[in-house]
């Protein structure tokens, strides 16, 4: 899944308007329960396609927490820059540094700054099955809140069960943190 960031206002011009009244009250709510980021550390993301759908669809904005220097517990959503391309791209952790991963080629263990990553609709996404495990240089931040369009849900973004625990992927090892 592609995102771009804010750019006015060709990328503003890609999403339904948002009513600041309308959906702020809800914002401020669900901010409060997350610790405050440094000002210019939060990045604003527009999910631009649907690998990571049911989750997050095209025309979601976002928050990113840019402070994150190293990969954030499995399940997180992440946005990251295509180890290729360099284009900024969504997905969610699925192994972390020092796991272990059965794949169709065997077991591949994860070094101590990689991550995999997978997209939620595996059909459509383009993710570590296809250019391998990611380094944390690539890491850009943590995506945490969905603040719109109007319509869609406002608030944190969840951690769904990970493609490893749906048995796609097997985890034969974990990270040194014991982190699930």
């Amino acid at each position: 899944m592609t995102a771009t960031l804010e750019r006015p206002p060709e990328v503003l011009d890609e999403v339904e308007p948002v009513s600041p009244v309308a959906e702020l009250p809800t914002a401020i709510r669900h901010a409060r329960r997350f610790p405050v980021v440094p000002a210019g550390r939060m990045w604003r993301v527009l999910v631009a396609e649907g690998s990571m759908r049911p989750a997050l669809e095209p025309g979601d904005w976002l928050f990113v927490d840019t402070t994150t220097g190293r990969w954030p517990r499995r399940g997180t959503i992440v946005v990251v820059r295509q180890p290729a391309s360099g284009m900024l791209v969504v997905k969610r952790v699925a192994a972390r540094p020092g796991d272990g991963l059965q794949t169709a080629a065997g077991i591949r263990r994860l070094g101590p700054t990689e991550a995999w990553l997978l997209g939620d609709s595996p059909e459509v996404s383009v993710d570590s099955r296809t250019y391998g495990p990611v380094t944390v240089d690539h890491l850009v931040g943590r995506a945490w809140l969905r603040y719109g369009p109007l319509g869609r849900p406002v608030g944190p973004i969840g951690r769904p069960r990970s493609r490893l625990a749906r048995g796609e992927f097997r985890r034969v090892g974990t990270s040194p943190t014991g982190d699930r």
